[in-house]
């Protein structure tokens, strides 16, 4: 890690004694198939398709197409794997699902990067900091998820970004917080340039390259006769790609109100699904070969998540 990168990281940390648990507690257990750095001595974690680290975001005032259809911005598994968000093109109508990067790290890259979160001194255990609430509004949280060195932590901050370092702690927002604020969007800078400052022999090849869903959840819903949104362009019709009924296709979801049903795809459907979203965007609907058509908001499962679709009415 640069120099400069790991002093802002070690002076935070010591700044912080006020915004979280104490670091010295006693960590768990090894979990089974956890793996540590070179020598053995490394910060152990689990391996495989297993997450360590996870960064995305909750609630805020969106719609909820978002709500279904958000990713994480960050995923470190096991076998070191990172998924990302790659560059989202500014054309309109955009793919059909958002472009997702991968590259896999060596152990060192994994204790590298577990090095960071250690020196932050805030995943020690739970933490939930919402002081921002009392000058933002509509905010979203966002979930640092951490399954390291025997813990197992989610860090919830409300508003990253919203709240400038050099200012007065306003009412409601303690100085503690406030620096955590800081070294929590310093945090999640780093983790999305890893490029820029991990050390040599980090990632086991050059480059990042596209990632490949294997599954899929479909929200797919009847929108015939409706308008398409996106002024005078037209709306790019496909047929449906598998043998069975798309009003059929999985469970409604109530959350939606509007006749929405979410399924999964994986396997051969996962495949063929791959194929016909890569060949879709935002303003396709799909036939059956009669008059319905159908719009599909598709959302990949990637590899350390449940497939199946959640429920979103605990997300509201």
């Amino acid at each position: 890690m640069p120099v400069l990168f790991a002093m802002l990281f070690a002076m935070s940390a010591c700044a912080t004694s006020g915004a979280g648990p104490d670091p010295s507690q006693e960590s768990g257990s090894q979990s089974p198939g956890a793996s540590q750095g070179s020598g053995g001595d490394g910060i152990e974690h689990p391996g495989g398709s297993e997450a360590i680290l996870v960064v995305g975001f909750e609630g805020g005032f969106v719609p909820v197409e978002f709500l279904a259809t958000a990713l994480p911005m960050f995923v470190m598994l096991g076998d070191g794997r990172v998924i990302m968000q790659g560059p989202q093109s500014l054309e309109f109508p955009g793919p059909a699902y958002p472009a997702l990067i991968e590259r896999t790290l060596t152990e060192d890259g994994i204790q590298a990067v577990l090095a960071a979160v250690e020196e932050t001194n805030l995943f020690t255990s739970d933490l939930d900091l919402r002081g921002a609430q009392n000058m933002v509004a509509d905010a979203s949280d966002t979930l640092f998820i951490l399954d390291a060195g025997g813990q197992d932590v989610t860090v919830r901050i409300y508003g990253l970004g919203a709240l400038m370092p050099d200012m007065e702690p306003a009412p409601g927002i303690t100085s503690g917080e406030l620096e955590a604020h800081r070294i929590l969007g310093l945090l999640n800078d780093g983790l999305m340039t890893l490029d820029t400052w991990l050390p040599d022999g980090s990632w086991e090849a050059e480059g990042w390259k596209p990632y490949e869903p294997e599954a899929f959840r479909l929200y797919v819903r009847d929108s015939s006769g409706e308008p398409v949104e996106g002024g005078d362009l037209p709306a790019q019709i496909r047929q449906w790609p598998t043998d069975d009924d798309p009003a059929a296709f999985g469970d409604e979801v109530s959350f939606f109100g509007n006749g929405t049903r979410c399924g999964v795809v994986d396997g051969e459907l996962g495949a063929t699904w791959l194929g016909e979203l890569a060949a879709a965007n935002q303003m396709t609907r799909w036939t059956d070969g009669g008059d319905r058509r159908f719009t599909v908001l598709a959302r990949p499962v990637l590899p350390h998540e449940d497939p199946a679709c959640p429920d979103l009415d605990g997300a509201a």
